[in-house]
């Protein structure tokens, strides 16, 4: 059995172009910490890559961190509308329970993963990103892959400036490295959340 095709949504117009811009110039100067996901994720020793928090809870995937979204310094309330206009395309309420930067330059390695341990909690899991680099060429790399329940690709997006790619059900992804001829790192915006009538961290 395959996913259905409509767990994978690229979306290259879903934000304005003025709050793109702002957006990607925002991300462009925020600091990024180094994490070495090994231990919480218990995955491979070279499963790091730099992120910022945004808005995250003590209480996991049980959490509502819009609110944290809406007390961002001014700076940053492009976050704040940027997720305005993910949660207004929604078909259903969501809620979100954590929001991220992601950061990853030449030599460290994406984890092929699920975002929630438990699969039957998966069907009401959404991730949604918002690539934040102000050029990208393809000969750099870094797509985001998705795959189906056979291990084979379903898709696989290039990270261009501004495009919102939103992934349904929590298929197994992965952001690829980047190449080495890359000059910059890859920045995307995460944003993890729930159908709101899902048991959360179920």
């Amino acid at each position: 059995m395959r996913i259905n095709p409509e767990a994978v949504q690229v979306l290259d117009d879903l934000l304005p172009e003025p709050l793109k811009s702002t957006l990607i110039e925002a991300m462009s100067w925020m600091p990024v910490h180094f994490l070495n996901r090994r231990e919480r994720y218990a995955t491979h020793e070279f499963d790091m890559h730099w992120y910022y928090p945004l808005a995250f809870a003590d209480e996991g995937d049980r959490a509502d961190v819009e609110p944290a979204l809406q007390g961002l310094s001014e700076e940053l309330q492009c976050v704040a509308h940027c997720w305005a206009h993910l949660k207004a395309s929604y078909p259903h309420p969501v809620r979100l329970y954590e929001c991220m930067l992601s950061a990853n330059a030449f030599g460290t390695e994406g984890n092929l993963h699920h975002d929630i341990a438990h699969p039957p909690a998966r069907a009401r899991h959404h991730t949604a990103l918002v690539y934040c680099n102000a050029r990208w060429e393809p000969a750099w790399a870094g797509e985001t892959v998705v795959f189906d329940e056979r291990g084979e690709i379903q898709a696989a997006v290039i990270p261009r400036p501004g495009r919102v790619i939103k992934i349904a059900g929590d298929p197994a992804h992965v952001g690829r490295a980047v190449s080495r001829t890359c000059p910059t790192d890859r920045r995307v915006l995460v944003f993890k959340l729930w159908e709101v009538d899902a048991p959360p961290g179920a």
